[in-house]
């Protein structure tokens, strides 16, 4: 089990953390600060080290800060409110609507299934999967680069890490 301290985020962190999210996903994506209640984001340091670890919104995880190279890992939390300030197609991968039920089923989005993104996509990005409806279906890690992704007619493109269910038009499935 990982050995965390959770306290208030002060402004200090929400700072750094802006810092973060600006670098990774671009000026846009700062406004996600002025969506969220700030109250509810908690920062978790670890008790060993004492580095940032994830950041929580409420008692959900909000954000992992990856430990080798300190880029954030979103969860769906953050996804929804990032879906909500990017404009399409920013940091998005779309797949086809008559596939979203079998992605859902599984932890893989393959080449096949995407039919759009953002063309800035490199291998190893966090992006958000969306049907054509650009309805948030999940976060991943992308394998390949947008051009591989649209070209390629067999293989993995993205490694779903979290799916969502709740609050969207996939929920129950």
């Amino acid at each position: 089990m990982i050995n965390l301290e959770c306290v208030k985020l002060n402004e200090k962190i929400l700072n750094i953390l802006e810092k973060f999210v600006v670098y990774q996903y671009g000026l846009k994506a700062s406004k996600i600060f002025d969506e969220v209640d700030r109250d509810l984001l908690r920062v978790c340091y670890s008790k060993n080290t004492k580095r940032i670890r994830c950041i929580l919104y409420g008692n959900r995880m909000f954000i992992t800060i990856r430990a080798s190279d300190y880029m954030i890992i979103p969860h769906i939390t953050f996804a929804k409110y990032l879906h909500k300030v990017l404009p399409y197609p920013y940091y998005r991968v779309v797949v086809l609507n008559e596939f979203v039920e079998d992605i859902l089923n599984s932890y893989t989005v393959f080449s096949r299934h995407v039919i759009y993104g953002d063309p800035r996509i490199r291998p190893y990005d966090e992006v958000m999967i969306v049907d054509e409806n650009d309805s948030l279906i999940g976060v991943g890690r992308t394998l390949l680069d947008y051009e591989s992704m649209i070209t390629a007619t067999r293989g993995a493109a993205v490694q779903i890490r979290e799916k969502c269910f709740e609050g969207t038009k996939y929920e129950g499935l």
